[in-house]
């Protein structure tokens, strides 16, 4: 599907914001269509999927019609939990940053959901927090600030046992 026909894409500098500075921040979603940011502490974000019940199979980002049968689908959110397939480190700018060289790194990995869908996203961490395998927790990354409300993206965060 061309990037101009899926929903929630955009174009735009995106800039990191430490997330000390947000405290008091309402979070919502950069895009719609792909995030459900609960409002209250504990809960964790929810992608946004689709479910074909003729293929019995789940897709994220949300797709218009089943890319195997053709047939309609239903939105459906998706696990908040999944586990870590794959990782690596990558030395480049964040979100679109304009230039590299401030030294900032970050992860990227892939995280199976239950569902059967696997995600990629920004990893919160550093090298050697994670382990291929281990339970992962679907977290908004805030991104830019607009007044007192913080735009977010998603990520995930290795889930420590008694979390």
């Amino acid at each position: 599907m061309p990037d101009s026909a899926r929903p929630g894409l955009g174009a735009g500098i995106l800039i990191f914001i430490h997330q000390g500075d947000l405290a008091m921040a309402k979070q919502v979603p950069l895009e719609e269509g792909y995030l459900v940011i609960p409002e209250g502490e504990g809960e964790r974000p929810r992608l946004l999927g689709s479910y074909s019940p003729e293929a019995k199979k789940y897709f994220f980002p949300r797709r218009m019609q089943c890319p195997i049968t053709e047939t309609p689908v239903e939105d459906v959110e998706l696990s908040s939990e999944g586990v870590l397939y794959s990782w690596t480190w990558v030395l480049m700018p964040f979100m679109g940053a304009a230039k590299m060289g401030d030294g900032k790194a970050h992860g990227v990995g892939q995280i199976d959901l239950p569902e059967g869908v696997r995600i990629q996203a920004v990893i919160s961490g550093q090298m050697g927090d994670w382990e291929i395998g281990m339970p992962m927790g679907l977290v908004a990354l805030p991104v830019k600030k607009k007044g007192d409300t913080e735009l977010c993206t998603f990520g995930f965060e290795p889930i420590r046992k008694g979390e």
